[in-house]
């Protein structure tokens, strides 16, 4: 799929829902307006809404490859499904509440070719114009026998006007919502661990350094990260609370700890307590009954918690509660 594309390179998109499957569509709709290279396209969707499911299959049966499964899945699942499908030798992991911008394949491809990393990963925008992320780096430091890390999204919340000083460069880790990758090293290495429902953007980092790849960080090419401070749709509630449930994520960060022997989940003061904020883009009420209604009260109450600092607490305990932050321990 995509328009007359030269000599660049064709390659796979393969689109998957990391905790939305609302913006899916929109998410497409970015991806054609603004790929005229030649490229795949897989869609793979784990538990979504039988009326997406339905209209993607109208959209795209026989244009693209459609792999459902009738229960949730993580991001690595549903990637290392979707690469078993892939014929090119350029893939590109997307997820659905990724946008992307003009130029942004090509400028991929060409970092991919020019240093031959097994990773290239673009800047990535959020709040229209400020910085998510322009490549990561892994911090750890070392306390009585015990390795801790972290991650360090560089110049995070910069504001990005019409140029920058950003070079192209070498990362310790790719952020999972935009990822190159060069299909054969992604299969053979296994850079996606399926035990994970989160942090798989680190374990990727330390597979592929352990077998000596290179990963870069590209700043010409350029895609926005949608990430809404409350869900707006309820189709996409049963799956978000799914996705960040905090025993299953912590859960991970046990898993990495001991496949790493480096903490990374430890290192905040709190991570569980992030885990609760994450949560939070999930109403109290919409918790309860997920509905046009109850998001509407959630979008009211939030508002007004912007105003009155108690109202907030009480909304965030309630959260911790319902999400499992008192039943995990540290």
């Amino acid at each position: 799929m995509g328009g007359p594309g030269g000599t660049v390179e064709r390659c796979t998109v393969i689109l998957t829902p990391r905790d939305l499957f609302s913006v899916t569509e929109e998410c497409l709709g970015h991806l054609f307006r603004n790929t005229p290279e030649p490229f795949d396209l897989i869609i793979a969707l784990g538990g979504a809404p039988a009326d997406l499911r339905r209209r993607l299959e109208a959209a795209f049966t026989g244009k693209a490859r459609l792999i459902f499964t009738p229960g949730f899945m993580n991001t690595a699942q549903l990637r290392n499904l979707a690469l078993k499908e892939v014929g090119t030798r350029l893939a590109v992991a997307l997820d659905t509440n990724v946008f992307v911008r003009p130029g942004w394949l090509t400028a991929l491809i060409r970092c991919q070719q020019e240093t031959g990393a097994s990773l290239v990963v673009p800047l990535i925008l959020d709040r229209d114009d400020r910085i998510h992320t322009a490549g990561n780096d892994l911090f750890i430091t070392h306390e009585r026998g015990a390795a801790y890390g972290s991650m360090e999204l560089r110049f995070q919340h910069q504001r990005v006007c019409e140029t920058t000083n950003l070079v192209r460069r070498e990362v310790d880790f790719g952020e999972v919502h935009c990822e190159l990758v060069v299909t054969d090293d992604a299969v053979r290495l296994g850079i996606y661990d399926e035990r994970l429902r989160e942090g798989s953007d680190i374990d990727s980092g330390l597979t592929l350094s352990r077998a000596g790849r290179t990963m870069m960080f590209e700043p010409t090419s350029v895609v926005y990260l949608h990430y809404p401070p409350l869900i707006r749709a309820a189709e996409d509630v049963p799956f978000h609370r799914w996705k960040w449930d905090i025993p299953a994520v912590m859960e991970s960060y046990r898993y990495m700890q001991e496949k790493w022997q480096i903490d990374v989940g430890g290192p905040r003061a709190d991570f569980k307590r992030y885990l609760v904020g994450v949560n939070a883009r999930v109403g109290a009420l919409t918790q309860l009954y997920p509905s046009r209604g109850t998001i509407f009260v959630d979008r009211l109450v939030r508002y007004l918690g912007e105003r009155m600092p108690s109202l907030a607490s009480v909304r965030r305990r309630f959260t911790a509660w319902r999400v499992g932050y008192y039943r995990e321990g540290p």
